[in-house]
């Protein structure tokens, strides 16, 4: 059994709610002690300390200024675990010295300039619930970058004293209030975003670095959080503009957070809450999915049929909206911070040798049994029926979210010739097989709409995607594996 990780948890929420989430009886019976906090980020002309996961902040507040020296890492699925060096100064500007950690080694010499400037007005609660301290620091204000201004209003609810599940259930009954979603950035973050000059865009997911040093349970955490974090990052963009890239890279998210939640499943056996947050994950991402079926045939019809493809396709995404807005959506992101904080898995493995496991040593075992299932059910690709197809696409997918996983645990240069041998492969092999498999869909799609799958044209037939995708298939049998010497 092992101790919770430190629980600071960031909820975003919309700025015209704010004075209802205080005035209600479960803030109101706290008392409130209020600040006004500017905060100045520096950073190199070349942005070298942002460069190198670092940021700069002085502060000021009614006590003084405050210089800050953090070690930025994306937030586990809303949980902020960051190194800090942190001590009192004179003025508004920087000092630099041997107390502020890497910090004079990052500048190197260079000159720092103001980056951009967070102006909050932090409204600071303790709440006791069940032998549970929680402060709640509500933030409402502003940042700026030059010309360009963003709002914020978010809460980071802390952990004092006590057991832990009083924080999530708290956020729970505060998300019943007003809506309120899962943060995964931090001010800085939203800082630096806001100095680039192009606007946010659908994102790809992050490459996921592991700890070598790390266990199974740790492993698991990690991939975890970042996929629930490339899924927040675009859902915002997905609700304000409904994009088909943007919907697929929400998409991806889920569908590689369930991946995650079977690789991983001998770990998780024996915890309950591991089955319903699969099957409330599998709610979300059908909603999505429905969107996504009809966004691969638009591009294939003109007239009449494309307009019906349309409305259906706004149709879907109002639907998807809804459930993406829904109490139910916010509430499974609670859950999943909670979970992966403090579940079952973590505290109590019903299989400590499992959960203990180094990390490489169960993703090798894990990526030699995927491989050894892949190449047996695709054995005689091309005269496999729909169905036993479909597993091995499924089971390609699998392997192939593996492989993302995991790279960081190998990553000399004779393991990533290999991997990249063995991601081109597979991503030929999913990219045939799923084409096929959308061709297998569409009568059925189609049809709901009046249309017919005869006015499809494609380059290929599929008797050529098959031939393509058995040749994919001979190639990922060759490929050495990237996880062995």
């Amino acid at each position: 059994m092992i101790g919770p990780c430190e629980i600071e948890l960031k909820l975003e929420l919309d700025r015209q709610n704010l004075a209802k989430l205080k005035r209600d009886p479960l803030l109101r019976t706290a008392d409130e002690a209020t600040d006004r906090l500017v905060s100045r980020y520096f950073d190199t002309a070349d942005r070298g300390l942002h460069k190198a996961g670092y940021t700069l902040r002085v502060r000021h507040s009614g006590n003084g200024n405050i210089q800050t020296v953090k070690q930025e890492a994306p937030a586990a699925a809303g949980l902020f675990q960051r190194p800090e060096w942190e001590r009192p100064i004179e003025g508004r500007r920087p000092t630099v010295d041997c107390s502020d950690g890497p910090l004079a080694a990052l500048i190197g010499g260079r000159k720092l300039a103001r980056a951009f400037t967070t102006d909050v007005r932090r409204s600071v609660r303790d709440f006791v619930s069940n032998g549970s301290r929680i402060e709640i620091a509500l933030d409402e204000g502003t940042i700026r970058a030059g010309s360009s201004k963003l709002a914020l209003c978010e809460i980071e609810l802390e952990l004092k004293g006590g057991a832990p599940e009083p924080l999530f259930a708290l956020a729970r009954a505060m998300n019943e209030v007003v809506p309120l979603r899962l943060g995964v950035r931090s001010k800085a973050e939203r800082g630096y975003d806001l100095t680039e000059a192009d606007p946010a865009d659908a994102l790809k997911a992050d490459r996921i670095e592991l700890d070598p040093l790390h266990d199974a349970r740790g492993g698991f955490a990690a991939i975890a959080a970042a996929c629930i974090r490339h899924f927040r990052l675009n859902e915002p963009l997905l609700l304000a503009t409904g994009e088909a890239e943007t919907l697929h890279q929400a998409r991806v998210a889920l569908r590689r957070l369930r991946s995650a939640f079977s690789l991983f499943k001998p770990l998780l056996e024996g915890d309950a809450n591991a089955g319903r947050l699969g099957d409330e994950l599998r709610w979300l991402a059908a909603k999505l999915g429905a969107v996504r079926d009809l966004d691969v045939f638009i591009p294939h019809f003109e007239g009449d049929g494309a307009d019906r493809l349309v409305e259906a396709r706004a149709a879907a995404m109002e639907e998807a909206r809804c459930a993406l807005e829904s109490a139910r959506a916010r509430k499974l992101m609670i859950d999943l911070a909670e979970w992966l904080a403090i579940g079952a898995w973590r505290m109590q493995p019903a299989d400590p040798i499992c959960a203990t496991q180094n990390v490489a040593l169960f993703a090798g075992t894990l990526l030699d049994r995927h491989r050894r299932r892949l190449q047996r059910r695709g054995r005689h690709l091309a005269k496999l029926d729909d169905h036993r197809r479909h597993r091995v696409r499924i089971e390609a997918k699998k392997v192939r979210y593996a492989t993302e996983f995991f790279a960081s645990l190998w990553d000399g240069g004779k393991a990533r010739r290999r991997r990249s041998a063995f991601l081109s492969a597979l991503e030929e092999l999913q990219d045939h097989l799923g084409e096929i498999n959308d061709r297998t869909a569409a009568a059925a799609i189609l049809a709901k709409l009046g249309l017919s799958e005869a006015g499809i044209s494609h380059r290929e037939s599929t008797h050529a995607l098959l031939d393509r995708a058995e040749d994919a298939f001979s190639d990922l049998v060759d490929a050495k594996p990237f996880w062995r010497g």
